[in-house]
């Protein structure tokens, strides 16, 4: 990945679609089992999380960027190419937790949580699985519900 294509893919991941939709996705199970408690189960406790959402996605997405230049890592999801549903998914949780290197091998993603607690890093994988799930599935469900031909 280029320079540009880092910041463009840390401002898609912040603002993109992709992101907007994943947080609203974990904002509602936040606010459902009420995580922070202080926030309360309110309209107005969404909000302070979707607040914080993103700017913990814009900061995680800068720190996984920035150390993926410095240790070859893409941070970016690249579709699986390969054919049936189970295959997809698999691929698609399997790179919550790997990245590709310069040489094309998978390999351990860059850990941007450290010292977050459980709950966090649980939900943040959760969201970065929805995330990749949509991107590995996303063509054929655009393409069924606005009846596009391949």
């Amino acid at each position: 990945m280029t320079g540009s294509e880092r910041i463009q893919w840390i401002v898609d991941g912040t603002i993109g679609p992709k992101s907007l939709g994943v947080g609203v996705i974990g904002v509602a199970w936040n606010t459902a089992w009420n995580v922070p408690s202080e926030w309360g189960q309110t309209w107005s406790g969404a909000g302070k999380r979707y607040l914080q959402r993103t700017a913990d996605v814009s900061i995680s997405n800068s720190i996984e960027a920035g150390l993926g230049a410095i240790w070859g890592e893409r941070p970016d999801y690249l579709p699986s190419g390969r054919k049936g549903f189970r295959p997809r998914l698999g691929y698609a949780l399997k790179t919550v937790f790997v990245a590709y290197r310069p040489d094309g091998r998978l390999a351990p993603a860059s850990v941007t949580t450290v010292g977050q607690t459980t709950w966090r890093c649980a939900s943040g994988f959760g969201t970065r699985a929805i995330g990749n799930v949509w991107e590995e599935f996303q063509p054929e469900i655009m393409r069924v519900v606005f009846r596009r031909k391949k």
